[in-house]
């Protein structure tokens, strides 16, 4: 059995609480590391019992508590070369005591998990997101993707439960007042992030052909999307597929309900 607790999500910070047996790890530390301290207390897990943290990408809402909680909490943390070397001297990776480099693309076991980390398209170094397996269940945290690729897609396929960015709803992203049109798109480019549009369609080939059957949505943009448009845009395009999967949102200022992965 797995279960994941989704501490914060969405711009101002990322982070995901996943347990599994005697095994409790973060993918992500975007929050300072006293909040990330505060929201693991409040999901029933104590810091100290963190044993692991793993990055998918260098933009501060995923990165930014690391080197703090590695160094007070003497935890390992997990990332890929390019992102270590995009990152190190700005955020000061280079004082975390234990910095493990994995390779894109190449699955390894850690503790009661087997992590597969996989190429994204975002304006990053060299993002990933991961697939995370207990044996018997696979576990999906796919967010901060500007398209879904073949890759991506056939990963996903494998998946019991999903973590997916809705980042937009793309009038609202168009008629913001607040953001230039070189950052609009950015955010709508193939190495920005996910529509509510592009999120559901792919969720619903997941399903239909997949293995999918739990899911939550995660990144939501606080002004460029709304549960209301995500309802809207999820409803018509499960409706046509004649689909009705239930599904949360992740919130940005406190801990989402855990999902309980346990087929």
């Amino acid at each position: 059995m797995m279960e994941v607790i989704p501490l914060a999500s969405g711009s101002k910070g990322n982070s995901y609480l996943i347990r599994s047996g005697s095994s409790a790890i973060l993918i992500d530390a975007g929050l300072s590391a006293k909040q990330l301290c505060l929201r693991l207390q409040d999901a029933g897990t104590d810091a100290t019992k963190i044993s692991a943290v793993f990055i998918t990408h260098e933009h501060v809402d995923h990165l930014r508590g690391a080197r703090v909680f590695a160094r007070q909490f003497d935890t390992p943390v997990y990332i890929n070369r390019s992102c270590y070397d995009a990152a190190r001297e700005l955020y000061q990776l280079d004082q975390i005591p234990d910095i493990r480099l994995f390779e894109t693309g190449l699955s390894f076991d850690y503790q009661d998990y087997s992590i597969h980390p996989f190429s994204v398209s975002h304006d990053t170094a060299d993002p990933v997101s991961f697939s995370i397996s207990d044996g018997k269940n696979k576990l999906g945290i796919i967010t901060d993707l500007g398209k879904v690729s073949t890759l991506v897609h056939t990963a996903a396929m494998k998946m019991d439960a999903l973590i997916l960015e809705a980042n937009h709803d793309l009038l609202l992203l168009k008629q913001n007042p607040n953001y230039p049109e070189k950052v609009k798109q950015r955010i709508r480019s193939n190495r920005g992030h996910l529509s509510n549009e592009q999120s559901a369609e792919f969720a619903r080939d997941l399903i239909m052909k997949g293995r999918l059957k739990q899911l939550i949505l995660a990144h939501l943009s606080e002004q460029n999307n709304s549960e209301a448009c995500i309802r809207a845009a999820f409803g018509r395009i499960f409706g046509e597929a004649g689909l009705d999967l239930p599904y949360s949102c992740a919130g940005q200022y406190c801990i989402s309900p855990k999902l309980i992965i346990d087929h």
